[in-house]
């Protein structure tokens, strides 16, 4: 995990001046600090009611394909099944609904010539069918309305849906992941007052308790994992804590297409709003370039001491040169990083040594500095 830089307290100062200019915003709780005028177009269609964690997914465009068609199938799956029930089921309840107004239909029930038997029989039979459609459309039903069309899309707070995003976004070598903390969020925001009356706003007293803080370390900490940010693509994140939010996702990446961000801006960060200093940033991304230069040096040497001991010490010093070629070139792709992994592996090859032997023995291929996949 991450860890916060450290300091001799739990504030940092800051000097930046509140909008108003009326006075210096000060004892910003570390490790977070005010966020910069660059991210404030993305910030002003953010809900100030939740936090947000912004990364940056470099896996495989084909993969994320893949990854997408196992949910883009199952729900039309879905769909197709609650268009079938509907069109079967329409029929009964449109016979229940006019027999209750008094017309003959095939549903109507005669109290009077039905034995008690068949009606109790009629009644747990419609119970249950009641209760089956109630079921599929309550709790199966929204899967696929809120994959093809986004939550709340009948009420003023719409969000985009999977399907939406990927319209907008497609499919890139890097693509931006903004995610949102779930209902858990609403006990730190907010609590009754003294009164009981209503509602204080209470994050900015839940930040004071810094890098110790439950929230920070239970919730906020695990999310912004290095190894977790770096091995799991952006829908993979999601979990009991934390869901996608496809529509920040939508505008940070308009953002970028119109060059008013740039995708650097959106590395791993924690992003918090409070009515004392208004939006704070947690810039993970600096905690974990301070780890990796330490933890790039130590897998470099275990790479270089393995080679060593089988006397393929030039290859070591090969595998490095063909790394240094690619990446110097502009915009190292995934393509471009799958070209020199497989240049690396003919190197092997040709001289007699197991490449995915070797490499699962130093923590895979991603070990190799150049080669890691960044968050």
């Amino acid at each position: 995990m991450p860890k916060a830089t450290k300091r001799k307290s739990n504030v940092a100062k800051n000097t930046s001046t509140t909008p108003n200019g009326a006075a210096p915003l000060t004892d910003i709780p570390s490790p977070y600090t005010k966020v910069t005028l660059q991210l404030e177009p993305f910030l002003s269609n953010l809900p100030k009611d939740h936090i947000f964690l912004t990364s940056l997914d470099n896996h495989d465009r084909a993969f994320k394909r893949r990854l997408f068609m196992v949910p883009l199938f199952l729900n039309i799956f879905l769909t197709i099944i609650l268009i079938y029930r509907i069109k079967v089921a329409l029929p009964t309840y449109s016979g229940i609904f006019l027999a209750l107004l008094g017309h003959d239909t095939p549903q109507k029930i005669n109290m009077k010539t039905n034995a008690t038997q068949a009606l109790v029989r009629i009644g747990i039979e419609r119970t249950l069918m009641f209760l089956g459609d109630f079921v599929l459309l309550r709790f199966i039903g929204i899967w696929p309305r809120d994959f093809f069309l986004g939550k709340g899309v009948f009420g003023k707070d719409s969000e985009a849906s999977p399907v939406a995003w990927r319209r907008s976004v497609g499919f890139r070598d890097c693509e931006i992941v903004v995610r949102r903390s779930r209902r858990w969020d609403s006990s730190i925001f907010y609590k009754l007052n003294a009164s009981g009356t209503g509602t204080t706003n209470v994050i900015e007293e839940i930040l004071q308790e810094g890098t110790q803080g439950h929230a920070f370390q239970e919730k906020i900490l695990p999310a912004v994992d290095r190894k977790l940010v770096r091995q799991k693509t952006g829908v993979q994140l999601l979990d009991k804590n934390w869901e996608i939010y496809f529509s920040g996702m939508i505008e940070a990446h308009a953002l970028v297409d119109d060059n008013v961000n740039k995708l650097e801006d959106f590395r791993t960060s924690v992003l918090v709003y409070t009515e004392r200093w208004g939006w704070l940033i947690w810039e993970v991304w600096k905690d974990h370039e301070e780890g990796n230069d330490m933890e790039s040096s130590k897998n470099l040497q275990a790479i270089k001491d393995g080679l060593t001991a089988m006397g393929k010490e030039n290859l070591f010093f090969r595998s490095i040169e063909i790394i240094q070629n690619e990446t110097s070139q502009p915009g190292f792709t995934s393509d471009k990083r799958r070209n020199a992994v497989q240049k690396m592996k003919d190197e092997f090859q040709e001289r007699n040594v197991d490449f995915d032997e070797f490499w699962a023995g130093v923590g895979g291929i991603e070990s190799m500095p150049g080669l890691e996949v960044t968050s």
